[in-house]
């Protein structure tokens, strides 16, 4: 008589009982560098410290490894794997500029999302990352370079450009974010290439400016300059601090304040030729036809700045959604009577609550989409009148008068509230919302 055997498992439990009694020993540490090599692609490609020392952590616990402990800096990232007395370690060093490309997070969660314990060897997630780093572009260059192009013009149209300006921007943004798109991968240095990029979207605007007649030159220069701000990096340094990753938001941060110098000093030049006028409001109570306008042209720039980072197809329509909400709840608040930043606050903090409901949705970071819907929003308009205040100020030959002074200081405040309202309306709901969960 055959004797009874038991039911066969689901393939889950089959998968799981392989690994009861442990991985295989790995005298040379092959797993270590598979946890490097993740790591370093999330790390490459734009995601927090968080969100790679969360993913390396739950990869080693899908191996078995329980003792793994991360270190990313700035420049470098380190795993280390603790086998019993033996300790193996790898560090790598970063050697060029951190390129935003959300499609390569987004397989990366795909790819930890869909690890079960005992069924996928190393060799087989490494030969997998190495696919994802290796995949083409979802949009060809010149698609992206125009998308770029139109995003700053839609820019400059939120900050009330003329329509007569639009073509000066779009041509210049374009070729700006080309030059940036040439230079990044044979220069290796982030600063000189937003330096080349600076100069070249400068120097075309300053050039077309003439022929267009537009009576808003100041806002047509710095809005060719946008697509040269790093939101991504500005705002990861602020959750790497907030969420007490200290030294890398610290390195962030000041990376960001330089190439907010490298741009500035660009745009100084330029902007010393054409002479705009001081003064004229910072705020322009909008009409109904204006709000509808308004909408659509940041769903336009959220578009164009998703497209910069390489946002894969499902959620496109999710950060065009985001920026138009942002814009028309900003609107909205305004001729609620409330207050500019306190509206801009409110805004940004829906968007990234919208973003985060996306995100769960698409498999993309948040973070991405709601920087691609908050920077439509940045205040370009007061930006301008504090930079030209300032320089006219410095000049020698400034005639120093306290209208000159009163309107310097309030743009200059005003920009930076905004900024910050900004930011905080992205990284303060990501914290609460996030806090305590693993970010992979």
């Amino acid at each position: 008589m055959t004797p009874a055997q038991d039911p066969p498992l689901p393939e889950t439990e089959i998968c799981r009982s392989t690994s009861v009694s442990g991985m295989e020993p790995d005298p040379e540490g092959h797993r270590v560098d598979l946890y490097l090599e993740l790591g370093r692609t999330l790390f490459e490609f734009g995601a927090s410290v968080q969100r790679v020392s969360d993913s390396v952590r739950f990869c080693a616990l899908t191996f078995g490894d329980q003792d793994v402990h991360v270190f990313v800096g700035y420049e470098s990232i380190e795993v280390s794997r603790r086998d019993g007395d033996r300790t193996h370690i790898r560090m790598h060093a970063f050697r060029e500029p951190v390129r935003v490309n959300v499609t390569v997070l987004q397989g990366v969660s795909r790819l930890l999302s869909s690890l079960r314990a005992g069924c996928d060897g190393p060799d087989v997630v490494s030969s997998r990352l190495q696919a994802l780093r290796n995949l083409p572009p979802v949009f060809p260059a010149w698609v992206t370079v125009i998308a770029v192009g139109a995003a700053c013009a839609a820019f400059a149209w939120l900050n009330n450009a003329d329509i007569l300006s639009l073509w000066v921007v779009l041509v210049a943004a374009s070729a700006g974010f080309a030059a940036k798109f040439y230079a990044l991968p044979r220069v290796g240095n982030l600063y000189l290439t937003v330096l080349i990029s600076a100069l070249v979207a400068s120097v075309i605007a300053l050039l077309l400016l003439p022929f267009s007649g537009t009576a808003t030159a100041e806002i047509a220069l710095i809005s060719s300059l946008l697509f040269l701000v790093p939101g991504i990096i500005l705002i990861n340094g602020g959750l790497d601090i907030v969420r007490d990753h200290t030294g890398c938001g610290i390195a962030r941060l000041t990376s960001v304040l330089a190439q907010l110098l490298v741009i500035t000093g660009v745009f100084l030049i330029p902007l010393s030729m054409i002479a705009p006028e001081t003064g004229g409001p910072l705020i322009i109570t909008p009409t109904p036809t204006g709000i509808l306008i308004s909408v659509v042209a940041a769903g336009v720039a959220a578009l164009g700045f998703s497209l910069m980072m390489n946002m894969p197809r499902p959620a496109l329509a999710g950060c065009v959604i985001c920026g138009g909400a942002a814009r028309v709840i900003r609107e909205i608040a305004i001729l609620a009577c409330l207050d500019p930043i306190l509206s801009i606050f409110i805004a940004m903090t829906t968007a990234t609550l919208l973003a985060f409901g996306i995100g769960r949705i698409t498999h993309v970071t948040e973070v991405v989409i709601a920087v691609a819907a908050g920077l439509p929003m940045i205040p370009g308009l007061a930006a301008i009148m504090g930079l030209n205040g300032l320089f006219q100020l410095t000049h020698p030959s400034a005639i120093i008068q306290s209208l000159l002074i009163q309107t310097t200081l309030q743009s200059s405040l005003y920009a930076a509230g905004v900024s910050l309202a900004l930011i905080a309306g992205i990284i303060f709901p990501l914290h609460i919302i996030t806090r305590g969960k693993p970010r992979i």
